[in-house]
This record gives structure tokens, sequence and C-alpha cells, in this order.
């Protein structure tokens, strides 16, 4: 008898595993973008078990301590105002909501203070699905908010739109996906414990196409004098052309994911390929959201008519010897 239920118990374990695995929802992307064109990944969930320790699902830094799901973010607060939906990842059911916080650009004492009120989530929604999952969808816009308490949603289901409120510096809606109140990250399957190079198996259902992105220059542009980040950050619009007679020329870059080390070359060629300013730096400390700009007054060097090229280059050494190198590059004319 005994040796009967020894051949059976592995059975049951495999069946009993098999279905955990199986039970798990198959994730839609939460927001309405195209990752890597009009959206962005500015962090990935914190698996590193260590207290004060911040390790992405790829041993990197693209993430912060502590932090329990996927920032999404997309490009500017004016953005956010023309109205970027949230989508439900998966059929549910809505079991909770918050609305009615407002959108804020907060100093770090008044983000503090939200964070230890835990009202860091902002507007959001949290949904459940079969077999004890839930996701959650934080820093939604006030007002926006589509959907009422035990309503019932499908998968790709507007459930409010993109925002700014609760902890947040920049506009992105965040995605906590829970299985039992343990956070799960979606790029593995593995929760928040398990470490870094896990074994993966993604929620992600393949018509996303998503996939981890180590850095991001998100925004590019030009100015006829120092650029205002503030300003930026509420609108990453861009001068179409430059005046002859403008007092500077400067080119600037925001970038998503920049980490301790990485080189960053910056510079600006005039019409005829010479170097008109330029500049080489080594990024000090991780930052989500990081912004750098090249330029010169034109009292010295005055501007000729044509086109002027920025670029920005950003390198990274890998722990396997390999390189990560993004670049990009932009014209404005001058007249």
């Amino acid at each position: 008898m005994k040796k009967i239920i020894y051949a059976i118990l592995p059975i049951l374990v495999f069946l009993t595993l098999s279905k955990t695995v199986n039970a798990a929802p198959e994730l839609g992307l939460p927001i309405d973008c195209q990752i890597g064109q009009n959206c962005w990944i500015a962090n990935y969930m914190d698996v590193d078990p260590q207290e004060n320790g911040a390790k992405d699902f790829t041993c990197s830094s693209h993430t912060y301590d502590n932090h329990k799901g996927t920032d999404i973010a997309i490009r500017d607060l004016v953005t956010m105002e023309k109205g970027v939906n949230v989508l439900a990842a998966a059929d549910g059911n809505i079991f909770r909501l918050r609305d009615g916080v407002e959108d804020e650009i907060l100093s770090r004492d008044e983000l503090e203070k939200i964070k230890n009120d835990k009202r860091g989530c902002g507007n959001g929604v949290f949904i459940s699905h079969d077999d004890g999952w839930q996701t959650i969808y934080c820093h939604m816009k006030k007002d926006s908010i589509t959907v009422k308490q035990g309503q019932a949603v499908k998968k790709g289901d507007v459930i409010g739109q993109v925002g700014h409120s609760g902890y947040v510096e920049f506009p992105h809606v965040h995605l906590g996906v829970f299985v039992e109140n343990s956070p799960i990250d979606p790029f593995t399957g593995h929760n928040d414990t398990e470490g870094c190079n896990v074994d993966p198996k993604p929620l992600w259902n393949n018509a996303v196409g998503i996939k981890y992105e180590p850095l991001a220059i998100y925004a590019a542009g030009y100015s006829a004098h120092i650029p205002d980040f503030e300003a930026i950050k509420i609108d990453t619009a861009s001068p179409k052309v430059i005046n002859i007679n403008a007092e500077a020329l400067i080119f600037w870059a925001g970038i998503f994911g920049a980490e301790a080390g990485d080189q960053i070359t910056i510079e600006i060629r005039d019409p005829t390929g010479k170097i008109f300013a330029q500049r080489e730096q080594t990024q000090d400390k991780n930052r989500a959201r990081q912004f750098y700009y090249i330029g010169k007054r034109t009292h010295n060097i005055p501007l000729i008519i044509g086109s002027y090229k920025g670029y920005i280059q950003i390198s990274r050494k890998m722990d396997n010897n390999g390189n990560i190198i993004k670049k990009h590059e932009i014209e404005i004319p001058v007249q």
C-alpha cells in the first residue's frame, strides 16, 4: 500500500504545480501605446530580497528598492492631458478603486509624506482574476476612471487614463501583479524574493511583443537658451527651426534608465560637419529619468545657415563583457 501512495504522491505534486503555473493570467499591455515609440518602461520590479538592494530580473539596476511592479511611462504631462488610456491586462472583476487624487508635481518632502502615509498608488484600480490573481493599476489621472466596483472587464477594456497622482515624479502607469498577495514579476512569472536570472515563464501574451530594454532615449530637442527641464517635463516639444540670430544653440535629450558608470557623449555639428559643441560625461548615479544638454552662446561662434545635427550616445559595459550602446540624432535648420 505504501508503495502505491509513494508512486501517487509525485503525480499529485506535479499536478498541483502544473495547476499553479497554468492558472496564471495571460497579460496584455496595460496601456494603449507602443513600447519604445510613445511609451517606455521606466522601472522594472525589484527582485533583490535584501533590504536596500535593488535589481531587476536581469540582475541590472533598472528599478529601485522594494518596487513591486512595472512602470510604463509616457513622454510628458502634455501627452497625459491629451489622454493615454489604461487597459485591463486580463479578464476579471473590479474589486477596489480610488479616484479624486490631484495630478500634481510635488516636492521631495511631499512625496515622502505620501509614501509614509501609504497613499503612493494615487488614483488606482484593482482587478481580481481567477485562482487568487490580482492586478493593480496606479497613478491614474483624476476623474478618468471609467469602471465601477464589481464590474466585469475583459482584457483590453479601458479602465481610465495615465496620470500623475500619488508617489510619482513623471506620468506613468504602475502595473502590479499578485497571486495570493505575493508580488509576481510579469517578465519571469516569479515572485520578488527569488532573485534575478531565474528561469523565466513570462505572463505577457506573445502578441504584446514586450521585451527588456535596459535604457531608452525617449525625447530630444533644441533650444535657443539653456533649457528649463522643469518646463520640458511638462512639454518636450522642440522648435522646428532656430533663428540665425539666436543667442545660443542648445541640444538636449531625456533618458530613462541611466545607470552609474554609463558613458555619455553628446554633441552638435554644424552644416559643414564641424563640431559646434561637445561633452563627454560619466553618469554619476542610477536615475529613472535623466536629462543632458550641450550647446554654446553664439556671440563668439556665429551660427551659419543650414542644418545642425544634435547627437547623443550612451555606452554601458555589461558584466558578461558585452556592451549596450544607444544612439539618437536629430537635425534642425538654422535660418
